[in-house]
């Protein structure tokens, strides 16, 4: 099987002046990420006690994002940006959403309109994120200079996670400052993406260069992978098993319904710093693993720790236990965002990274939006051990669909 870093770079890859920025912009990341990790919910449910619609709303509103990158990607093409200066735009748009839901953070209404925006809309810079660093990076050390920018952004999570959580402790009522921080975060990310080195993304079957492609061209493009479709498969099944045992991780310790409500600097400890620090510890192990190992078992591996971690959370009948289910679900995540971000630079060409990595990212925006409304009809129709069973489940059938993929690509050196 070939691999996409098996082709010739064009030229040395500009690794100091991407390399820089994505370290500042891994900064501003790791202040948005605590928004939807635990204040979005955390602000609904003690502010305004919105119900499990709105709830699960927030959490899937970034799949409008992800969703939209299908269509973005065409649109960047036909518009003549690069990749960078796309990304930029995008960020400016979640800083206006952002921006929104402060000005109107008295209203339930305008808070998760304005969260929703704000958080959304990251998701469609992700393919063109990728796209640039598969350019800008050297295929050998890939997942090293990645797994820094990941150690910056836990490192920045936890600590914000923590000085928030002891923030709104003395006084929920100062939440509207968060928000103004999270604006602030998406302008400077959008100033990094600016500085970016990035070439123009331009359609490879396209002899004219002033025409893009169609909407669902890139799915046309990457179908007839079959390797990457049953990967494809194998992230479906997963994302839906994690994604809705994910959804219920705060509400879970604050809704008295469970029979937990913890305190707000305890959720903020579990659900924003324990797993910020087994992300942070394990970012550069991850990396490395990623650069080094088949990824067709690393694959594997991320999913049995994710099934662990799902498993202790949510049965562990101590905090303790509880909070070693919440660091496995962090180091599920640290190897898991290594390989959602650049698994397709194992696979795809280097002209059809854009497009594959659309595909990839629209499908995880449709189980982003349906998981959290599984998890919770799970839930509020039986009880949390049966959504247990069933997250567990789908956890577990996505291994063997990975193994399927890896049968398929054959013997493979990483």
């Amino acid at each position: 099987m070939r691999r996409a870093d098996d082709e010739p770079p064009a030229g040395a890859p500009p690794v100091r002046s991407t390399f820089l920025p994505e370290a500042i912009r891994a900064v501003a990341a790791g202040v948005i990420e605590t928004s939807l990790a635990t204040f979005a919910v955390l602000i609904a449910v003690t502010q305004f006690q919105s119900g499990p619609a709105l709830k699960s709303f927030l959490l899937a509103c970034p799949a409008v994002g992800l969703l939209g990158s299908l269509w973005a990607v065409p649109l960047v093409i036909r518009w003549h940006l690069t990749a960078s200066k796309a990304a930029a735009v995008i960020s400016i748009l979640s800083a206006i959403g952002f921006a929104i839901a402060a000005l109107g953070s008295d209203s339930e209404m305008w808070f998760v309109i304005g969260m929703s925006i704000g958080i959304g809309v990251i998701g469609m810079a992700i393919p063109l994120q990728t796209h640039y660093l598969r350019l800008n990076y050297p295929g050998k050390s890939r997942g090293r200079l990645f797994s820094i920018s990941l150690f910056i952004r836990a490192s920045t999570s936890m600590i914000v996670s923590w000085g928030f959580g002891a923030y709104l402790d003395h006084d929920l009522d100062r939440y509207p400052v968060l928000l103004w921080t999270f604006v602030g975060a998406a302008l400077l990310s959008a100033f990094c993406h600016f500085l970016v080195p990035s070439e123009k993304i331009r359609d490879p079957r396209s002899r004219d260069e002033s025409q893009g492609h169609g909407l669902l061209e890139s799915v046309e493009i990457s179908r007839n992978d079959q390797v990457f479709v049953r990967l494809l498969i194998a992230m479906m099944i997963m994302g839906f098993g994690v994604l809705s045992a994910n959804a219920l991780r705060v509400d879970y310790l604050v809704n008295p319904v469970h029979g937990l409500e913890w305190d707000v600097k305890t959720v903020s400890f579990i659900t924003g710093v324990v797993p910020s620090v087994m992300r942070l510890v394990s970012t550069f192990f991850w990396g490395w693993l990623f650069d080094h190992m088949n990824f067709f078992r690393l694959r594997i591996i991320v999913n049995v720790v994710f099934l662990a971690g799902i498993l202790l959370y949510f049965l562990g009948s101590t905090k303790s236990v509880i909070l070693v289910g919440s660091a496995l679900f962090g180091l599920g995540r640290g190897g898991g965002e290594i390989m959602f971000n650049l698994f397709v630079t194992k696979l795809a060409p280097a002209r059809h990274i854009a497009d594959y990595m659309s595909v990839h990212t629209f499908l995880a925006g449709i189980r982003l939006s349906l998981a959290p409304f599984l998890g919770f009809f799970v839930v509020v129709w039986a009880d949390v051990p049966v959504m247990v069973v069933v997250s567990s489940s789908l956890v577990m059938l996505s291994i063997f669909a990975v193994r399927s993929a890896a049968k398929m690509a054959g013997p493979q050196k990483s």
